[in-house]
């Protein structure tokens, strides 16, 4: 909308002259762009950071009000009317100097010697801070000093300062000579978009990063980094910090420092990389090998995972499931899943046995004469289904016979002695035998034993 009314509209009466001094409108949404100051038949425009003007060829012993309005792309706003003034050739000197003092706090200090009142008493003194040709009030004091707070003038920009004296009749003198130029300073900003992380490879550190303070009016020469106690200086804007224990809370404060001191921080917590946390949700198997699933709180860290149980290699695999194979029928496993990440390890067990994988023992009779009894009964020297203690046939090693038919559970396979069943099972031939569970764990010719599901012997571990 159109700007607000400026505020505190205030003239002095100078010689034949009056200074007109306001303090800012509000802009409401769309930018000023000059002020407006009528009065004594005159219409004065100045630009929108210009807070104070000189009217001039007014007449001595006549009173005059003036009313200022600002402009934006919405158009006039309201106007405010300044106190009435009566110009006089009656007026005090300016002060003979002025100096001017900026301080780390953000304000400024600016002095002058008392004014000649010319037989009347000085009541007020009003400064005006000048920068890059616009004026506007800094302020008043009835002191010979006047601190200009800090933030009313802006943080890195050139200003000189003059005085004006005004006795208690209301006259104002002509401004004084300038003063030394300061460049207003104070503290940092606080830093911005502060932002801390996990380092997902590295225990005990997070990372810090932020966009630069504003700098208010002096370079910012150093970063205060508190990162759970432990303070660290930097000149950038990002760092990492280490040192600290593995899975720890911590709160990030960082402050800019320049010339006036520290700043406000700025806060966010962060967390280290835990170590890992495994959670076992399911296993199944088969014969030969074993699923195990799972699911892994990798602590903020990038975990990798095994699969391992007591007499095999560990398996590497995906955070999610892993298959171990080559284990034995029918057997008893535990397993234990192993995460790692920075931090360290996470485990898990899981309980899980294989499947049991059986055999049939084959010896068919032949067509004729002792071939058509062969494989009824166990008869002296070699006939099917011996099953021995070792790896060949050999009788003083001998465990048992299994009947033609028996359904034996097998275990594993090992190499031994070449055996041919010749025409009682399909001539199947081989050096491999299989364990068994026959009085104990025993071993029968692979010739003589057909595996369930397809008689594939490497379906079976070695053992």
């Amino acid at each position: 909308g159109k700007p607000s009314a400026p505020r505190s509209v205030t003239a002095a009466a100078g010689n034949a002259q009056a200074r007109v001094s306001w303090r800012p409108a509000a802009a409401n949404g769309a930018e000023i762009i000059k002020y407006v100051v009528e009065g004594a038949d005159q219409r004065l425009e100045v630009g929108a950071n210009q807070r104070a003007v000189e009217v001039k060829g007014l007449t001595n012993g006549e009173t005059y009000r003036f009313a200022v309005h600002a402009v934006n792309a919405k158009g006039d706003g309201p106007s405010r009317n300044s106190n009435p003034v009566t110009p006089t050739a009656a007026v005090p000197d300016p002060p003979a100097s002025v100096t001017a003092q900026e301080r780390p706090d953000g304000t400024v200090l600016v002095r002058w010697p008392a004014a000649n009142g010319q037989g009347n008493t000085i009541a007020r003194y009003a400064v005006t801070a000048s920068s890059a040709g616009t004026n506007a009030p800094a302020g008043e004091s009835t002191k010979t000093e006047l601190v200009v707070p800090a933030g009313e003038l802006e943080y890195g920009t050139q200003y000189a300062f003059t005085v004006v004296a005004v006795n208690s009749k209301g006259a104002g003198s002509a401004a004084s000579p300038v003063s030394n130029t300061v460049v207003p300073f104070a503290a940092p900003g606080r830093p911005l978009n502060l932002r801390a992380g996990t380092v997902a490879n590295q225990p005990g550190a997070v990372t810090v990063q932020w966009a630069p303070a504003d700098a208010n009016g002096r370079p910012v020469t150093k970063y205060l980094v508190d990162v759970g106690g432990r303070v660290s200086e930097v000149t950038d804007t990002r760092t990492t910090v280490t040192g600290l224990g593995n899975g720890q809370n911590v709160t990030v404060k960082v402050k800019a420092v320049n010339e006036a001191g520290p700043g406000p921080e700025a806060t966010a917590t962060a967390r280290t990389v835990a170590e890992p946390r495994v959670t076992v949700t399911g296993s199944s198997s088969t014969a030969t090998g074993a699923t195990v699933t799972f699911t892994v709180d990798a602590g903020g860290g990038q975990a990798t995972c095994a699969l391992s149980t007591a007499g095999e290699a560990a398996k590497a695999g995906a955070c999610s499931s892993i298959t171990m194979t080559g284990l034995t029928p029918g057997s008893k496993y535990t397993f234990t899943v192993t995460a790692t990440n920075a931090a360290g390890k996470g485990t898990a067990r899981r309980a899980q046995d294989t499947q049991p994988l059986y055999g049939v023992a084959t010896c068919n009779n032949g067509p004729d004469g002792d071939q058509r009894t062969y494989c009824n009964k166990e008869v002296d020297g070699r006939n099917g289904n011996e099953v021995f203690k070792v790896t060949r046939q050999d009788n003083d090693q001998q465990a048992g016979w299994a009947k033609p038919g028996t359904r034996l559970k097998a275990y594993c396979k090992k190499s031994g002695e070449n055996v041919d069943s010749w025409i009682y099972n399909n001539q199947k031939q081989s050096n491999w035998w299989v364990q068994v569970e026959f009085n104990g764990k025993n071993y029968i010719p692979w010739a003589w034993l057909n595996l369930e599901g397809g008689d594939n012997i490497n379906t079976l571990p070695t053992c």
